[in-house]
């Protein structure tokens, strides 16, 4: 059976069709996911703003926008023909066709989607302003995250003279020597983009440094897309017109419901994963060493409740992230069958 790419053309504009919706909520869910400073959504919420003002909303979003339609085309074409191919001349398929592609999806998608989700949390969890990080540290006579060496003789001296200067206004500084000069990270490592993130990680840790959390990744994305396609199937079964064909419209607000609901589902179930998966991306001082060690540590440290920290955040962002992917996907694929003539994926499948 030929592959039928129209499926990866439409999730590529599915993908970009969500992220401009769901960044903000989605930055303020991996901060609370992350993060230890803040008391709830909306006090992280107030933070960020008094901060970093909008735009720490909207941090790391350039990358998700163009990568994340890449992901999003990848997820659909597997599943869309796993789930053909699993058809076979079945009228319809079972829950556990959709199931097992939902599941052949999740499983593929690791590949490309562990890095993108590695760089986009290094980018998020960033609370300092790169560009005052970096005038900040050029008063005292260092570049781009640096200081000098000569002004700095010794670890306990380091840390006396930039709580003195004007780097002391960046949260828990931290300097390590190495080579000719002293490094200055406020809390996290600072990236001034994508590019940078990406080059410094693998040039630290290698190519495998990108696929830090793929084994949590694969452990939300299994489960999770299961939890994501069987509810939007049934419920654009049970919406679609049996009779005739449906409207733009009826596609429209049917996408919408039944995308909506299925990602609030979602991502209510694999929330804990997810948060696993994001602690072990924004680790960037090698406190976890795996899976089991953030979980071991993580509840030592801050009890079983941390997994659930940002739920509700990531729940509610789920309904209108997703709500805007299917939207962008189904109406894309409608403008496919009405040009082709060609059933969308819920006349297969329904």
């Amino acid at each position: 059976m030929p592959f039928d790419y129209a499926h990866m053309f439409a999730g590529c504009v599915a993908g970009g069709s969500s992220v401009g919706l769901s960044h903000p909520m989605d930055t303020i869910k991996v901060r609370l996911q992350t993060g230890t400073g803040y008391q709830g959504a909306m006090d992280c919420m107030l933070k960020t703003f008094q901060r970093e003002g909008l735009g720490g909303f909207y941090k790391g979003m350039a990358f998700p926008l163009a990568a994340t339609s890449v992901y999003n085309s990848l997820v659909f074409f597997v599943y869309q023909n796993f789930l053909t191919s699993l058809c076979g001349h079945k009228d319809r398929p079972d829950i556990s066709d959709i199931a097992l592609a939902s599941m052949g999806a999740g499983a593929v998608s690791v590949s490309i989607g562990t890095p993108i989700d590695l760089i986009k949390i290094k980018l998020q969890v960033q609370t300092e302003s790169y560009k005052k990080t970096v005038a900040a540290l050029q008063k005292v006579g260092g570049t781009a995250g640096f200081l000098p060496a000569e002004n700095l003789q010794m670890r306990s001296k380091s840390a006396r003279n930039i709580s003195t200067s004007s780097v002391a206004k960046l949260a828990n500084p931290e300097v390590v020597l190495t080579g000719g000069a002293m490094p200055v990270r406020p809390n996290n490592q600072l990236y001034n983009g994508p590019i940078r993130c990406a080059f410094d990680t693998v040039k630290t840790n290698g190519l495998s440094g990108l696929y830090r959390g793929a084994g949590a990744m694969l452990m939300r994305d299994i489960p999770g897309y299961v939890f994501y396609f069987v509810p939007y199937e049934i419920l654009m079964g049970a919406l679609t017109p049996k009779d005739r064909k449906a409207t733009w419209g009826e596609t429209a607000f049917h996408s919408c419901l039944a995308g909506g609901t299925a990602g609030t589902i979602s991502w209510a179930v694999t929330h804990p994963c997810d948060t696993i998966k994001s602690r072990l991306q924004a680790d960037t001082a090698g406190k976890y060493r795996g899976v089991i060690d953030c979980v071991k540590k993580s509840i030592k440290h801050e009890g079983s409740g941390v997994f659930l920290r940002g739920f509700h955040v990531n729940a509610l962002r789920g309904f209108p992230q997703s709500a805007a992917l299917f939207f962008g996907y189904e109406m894309t694929m409608k403008l496919f069958e009405n040009k082709k003539n060609t059933p969308t994926p819920v006349d297969i499948c329904y």
